[in-house]
């Protein structure tokens, strides 16, 4: 998990858990600073991190082992008013991001191991957001981005990639009738001859979280249904292969910057990740760690479970 510091700390904090229970002592990725949350994923075996600088609107990464991370470097040409999403896939590591300023275009940019390939605007160019993507993690057949429309559109879109890299406006489909919000995120996995099982959450503007499924490849969605959990942010997801996602937030409407996680079991009743029972309002904060936006989360090695 990374997350950015709360009040007046624009560094960028991470820890890891190995067993679900115990988190390491956070430490500092040392030189990277954000006014936003990171954007962290796994890819060949380590862990990488992306975010816009506090000062300008440039995006910068770095890679970890799981120990230790190297030196901040831009990724060129890549500059955002908002967050980055990041994303491994079975084509590559990608990074999806809104423009700078009032561009309201989606750009893309892949890693070959070394180096960025240069950024690309997707959808021809048109203006798609005026917020910041949220990417699916590796357990879909497609690479899925999720998106709030441009100007003072809320309504909540989706739009699934064979290979993270060609996206076609033609197939970008709404989600659930009810669902409006700032900041959606979206988490999926997919069985053998399937389609891909999505989870989709968003806060609405009371800070309520609300969430819905789709066995279909966002076809059909469930009724939304409330979550336990409160932020004026969004949501933070990882998903091992087969296991259910985690979520995790922070920045509640009552003022609190604590930060929380919980186990998705795959729907709309989420769970404790120690006990396993029905998660309640309130419960599972971090201790020790607090954020002014929401944290990001990857899965990396092992499923515990």
């Amino acid at each position: 998990m990374a997350w950015r510091g709360a009040l007046g700390d624009t560094g960028l904090w991470w820890s890891q858990t190995r067993d679900g229970i115990t988190w390491t002592p956070h430490q500092r990725v040392l030189g990277a600073m954000s006014l936003e949350r990171p954007a962290l994923a796994a890819w060949r075996g380590l862990l990488y991190l992306a975010w816009r600088d506090e000062r300008d609107q440039a995006l910068w990464w770095a890679v970890s082992d799981g120990s230790s991370w190297s030196r901040p470097r831009a990724v060129p040409g890549a500059h955002s008013s908002h967050s980055p999403a990041l994303v491994a896939g079975h084509h590559g590591l990608h990074l999806y991001w809104k423009g700078p300023g009032a561009d309201e275009r989606l750009f893309h940019a892949a890693f070959d191991g070394r180096f960025w390939i240069p950024g690309q605007a997707l959808f021809n160019g048109w203006p798609m957001t005026s917020s910041r993507p949220s990417a699916t993690t590796t357990h879909t057949a497609c690479t899925w981005l999720t998106f709030t429309g441009a100007g003072r559109d809320r309504t909540i879109r989706l739009c699934p990639s064979p290979d993270g890299t060609e996206w076609n406006h033609r197939h970008v489909v709404r989600g659930p009738h009810t669902a409006t919000g700032s900041w959606p995120s979206v988490v999926g996995r997919t069985g053998a001859g399937r389609a891909d099982r999505l989870l989709l959450a968003w806060p609405d503007h009371d800070g309520a979280v609300w969430c819905a499924l789709s066995q279909d490849a966002a076809q059909h969605w469930s009724q939304p249904a409330p979550v336990p959990a409160r932020t004026l942010r969004g949501i933070a997801f990882a998903g091992w292969g087969t296991a259910d996602a985690y979520a995790a937030w922070a920045v509640t409407p009552e003022g609190q910057y604590g930060i929380f996680w919980a186990d998705t079991t795959g729907g709309t009743t989420w769970h404790d990740p120690d006990t396993l029972c029905p998660l309640q309002h309130g419960q599972r904060r971090l201790d020790e760690r607090a954020s002014l936006r929401e944290p990001a989360m990857a899965a990396y090695g092992t499923m515990w479970r």
